[in-house]
């Protein structure tokens, strides 16, 4: 079942609902995933599917998109071909290794002022955004190849604008 709808329509309340009806059902409810957008609501649909359901049961498979596949590769990390102990990389583990190797960086367009924590923080935020919305290093590259011809085409005929105005006011002064 997918819910949407704005703030304050009810989402969680339709969630809560449907794992209690399905609870009621006989189904177990550590068989009923449920996916959140944030941890804050992860946090939320569970505490109060917690507080509606009644024990026994497992551990409620709720939460973040990150979280779940996490839970899930960790539990069958051989049946997805991965080393068992393999770890995930975190935000701040991704940020103090760019920040170890930020002379490496090709920042040639950043102008870095101070502590680069920040900037970099928000390069990983628009990494992390570009990988959930399936964009690829090669279409970005394009992208961004595409941008960078289109401003040196606008910049040619500033330039070119300019050339031919000084060139109307030279013809203007001798004449």
């Amino acid at each position: 079942m997918l819910v949407s709808g704005p703030a304050g329509s009810g989402r969680t309340e339709a969630l809560l609902r449907r794992l209690e009806s399905l609870t009621a059902d006989g189904i177990q409810p550590q068989n009923v995933l449920v996916l959140a957008r944030s941890r804050a609501g992860a946090t939320r649909l569970r505490t109060r599917a917690n507080a509606l359901i009644t024990p026994p049961y497992e551990e409620l498979w709720i939460g973040t998109y990150e979280t779940i596949s996490e839970r899930l590769l960790s539990e069958y990390a051989v049946q997805a071909g991965l080393d068992p102990f393999f770890a995930t990389v975190r935000l701040a583990d991704r940020l103090a290794l760019l920040l170890d190797h930020l002379d490496d960086l090709s920042l040639r367009r950043h102008e870095i002022r101070g502590n680069p924590a920040g900037l970099l923080a928000r390069l990983l935020r628009r990494i992390d955004a570009l990988k959930a919305e399936g964009i690829s290093p090669g279409r970005l590259r394009a992208w961004a190849e595409e941008r960078e011809r289109e401003s040196r085409g606008a910049d040619d005929t500033r330039a070119t604008i300019a050339s031919c105005a000084r060139a109307e006011a030279s013809t203007a002064a001798t004449s």
